[in-house]
């Protein structure tokens, strides 16, 4: 099924939670909010649901508008941050909830209830109560929940942020596989984790302040962001924005001259934001830029370098084995910018152009 907004507003007193959203979502896609905490994601979610209904525009679900249908006429299956589960019934009796609801036979229960558990890996569970299973556990049964009467859209509202690091990227590749490769089924996906967002999603909405400022595939957001908000948000570690002026063909950043021949021959000075990601920030040798270090942050299989280049810090990411130790204890290093280079309007934050090809030289 296809979900749509169009034109959707939603405020609680003065607070404008979502500004004038405008968004389809196709039917078998898995789609993701992703954003801040605050920014809008979850209310939307919840105006999907009918938990929330819209003061201004209209939500659309497989072509028709349902702002007055009830929540539960919607075909919609919502899985909570919290999970939700009932303590005092067994795992056996929370997934088959719904279906009792709706008054399904006993025996089709039993099979549709075996066969989300199966999906799942949790039939060993069944004879058990919440309290007895892990957070992980209990995550699964709440999706089992949602899974058995096989719904036309699920929605998931943060479901794997109370879990360990290591059984989120776990988690994460089997509701993927389960939900769009299995099912086939209509996902809308809430997360502030721009990794989950990366590795789940066919397309994401980026949403700040309850405004959606891009829609676009993991790979476009990341190569192509709109803004410097988008930019500085998607990629870890995030991208180095750094001040600096545009004037005839050259991006000033200090004693830092760069040229491009696409950036023409502009008179008037321009406060731009140069843009550069970190892994493409190389350690180089003394030809290359000079930097104060300021720190350095070892992940095992890579390493952040954090310096100073022109008083404002910029961050170095690098799998290079032994970089560490080759810059441990020195007090400046050498940069080499090895590319693309972002160019954003410093007044209006929006992406001006994107150089690949230039020169940087040290006045």
């Amino acid at each position: 099924m296809s979900v749509s907004f169009k034109g959707v507003t939603k405020r609680f007193g003065d607070l404008i939670a979502v500004k004038n959203v405008n968004l389809e979502i196709q039917k078998g896609e898995f789609f993701v909010f992703l954003g801040p905490s605050g920014s809008g994601k979850s209310t939307l979610l919840r105006i999907i649901a009918g938990l929330e209904e819209p003061d201004e525009g209209e939500v659309i679900i497989d072509g028709k508008v349902v702002n007055r249908v009830d929540p539960s006429k919607r075909d919609i299956a919502f899985v909570f941050q919290n999970y939700a589960l009932y303590p005092h019934m067994k795992v056996y009796d929370n997934i088959a909830f719904p279906l009792k609801m709706r008054k399904y036979p006993r025996e089709e229960i039993h099979t549709k209830v075996l066969e989300a558990a199966e999906m799942l890996g949790i039939r060993h569970l069944l004879e058990k109560y919440p309290y007895q299973l892990s957070g992980g556990e209990q995550q699964r049964v709440a999706l089992a929940r949602a899974i058995v009467r096989r719904p036309k859209v699920f929605l998931l509202d943060e479901p794997l942020s109370n879990l360990d690091a290591k059984l989120r990227v776990r988690l994460r590749f089997e509701l993927r596989k389960l939900l769009h490769d299995q099912l086939n089924t209509t996902t809308i996906y809430v997360t502030h984790d721009q990794a989950e967002a990366m590795t789940m999603a066919d397309r994401i909405a980026v949403i700040n302040k309850g405004e959606v400022v891009q829609v676009d595939t993991p790979g476009r957001l990341y190569n192509n962001p709109v803004n410097t908000f988008v930019a500085g948000f998607i990629g870890t570690p995030p991208m180095n924005l750094l001040k600096a002026r545009l004037q005839n063909g050259r991006i000033q950043l200090g004693r830092l001259s760069i040229f491009s021949p696409s950036l023409g021959e502009k008179k008037e000075t321009q406060d731009v934001i140069l843009g550069i990601r970190p892994q493409d920030v190389k350690i180089g040798s003394e030809e290359g830029i000079k930097a104060t270090l300021l720190g350095v942050e070892k992940l095992g299989g890579g390493v952040i370098v954090h310096a100073l280049l022109e008083d404002q810090e910029i961050t170095s990411y690098s799998e290079q084995r032994g970089l560490d130790a080759k810059i441990e204890g020195k007090g400046h290093i050498a940069l080499l910018f090895d590319g693309p280079l972002y160019i954003f309007d410093a007044s209006t934050d929006e992406l001006v152009k994107v150089l690949t090809d230039y020169k940087f030289e040290v006045t």
